[in-house]
């Protein structure tokens, strides 16, 4: 049997956020772009194995304790996941897996003053991917899907863990057989 795969591009935008244990400071999600590819391969009729590699801003914003002064992290990503995609039906799927991630810039910004040190941040995290997706057209796609840490890193003093819900929209490169169908249907 020959092995169906497909290879796709996504960007978008996600609501990113850290979230922490033990409540020590109140964050507020920033908007930052993501983009990467995927590489779908067929596994049987419903379900896909999705292996990706994208760029991910991550990051926050939040008023320090005992200052009035704003400031931002932005953190940049290569991100890992490997998905596994269910075909609820022709349209419609949802997915999940494991993902990990590695830093690699930061910027911290207050007012301005621009620190690039990533020493305070972890260099890594390891998370989970879950989300739904629909298939447009042939080669579209729009999905939504929550982005999670599970391990820890610390950042600072705190514990904390990377959150992205994210909306993008992907194209799916034709595949070969795709195309011979096509050319196939107009002889």
């Amino acid at each position: 049997a020959t092995v169906q795969a497909q290879l796709g591009l996504r960007a978008g935008l996600g609501s990113a956020n850290f979230s922490n244990k033990g409540g020590i400071r109140d964050y507020t999600s920033i908007i930052r772009p993501h983009l990467g590819a995927y590489y779908g391969i067929k596994a049987t009729e419903k379900l896909t194995v999705e292996p990706g590699l994208f760029y991910s801003g991550k990051g926050f914003k939040t008023v320090p304790l005992g200052t009035t002064q704003e400031f931002q992290e932005s953190l940049s990503y290569v991100d890992i996941p490997v998905l596994a995609r269910y075909a609820v039906n022709e349209d419609f799927n949802v997915f999940a897996g494991p993902q990990v991630g590695f830093l690699l810039a930061r910027t911290y910004t207050k007012g301005s003053d621009k620190i690039t040190d990533t020493a305070p941040v972890g260099g890594y995290e390891i998370g989970g991917v879950l989300g739904v997706g629909y298939q447009l057209t042939g080669e579209l796609n729009l999905q939504a899907s929550y982005d999670f840490g599970i391990a820890t890193f610390k950042y600072f003093q705190a514990d904390v863990n990377n959150s992205l819900l994210k909306l993008s929209l992907g194209y799916t490169l034709p595949s070969k057989v795709a195309k011979e169908k096509t050319e196939q249907g107009q002889q």
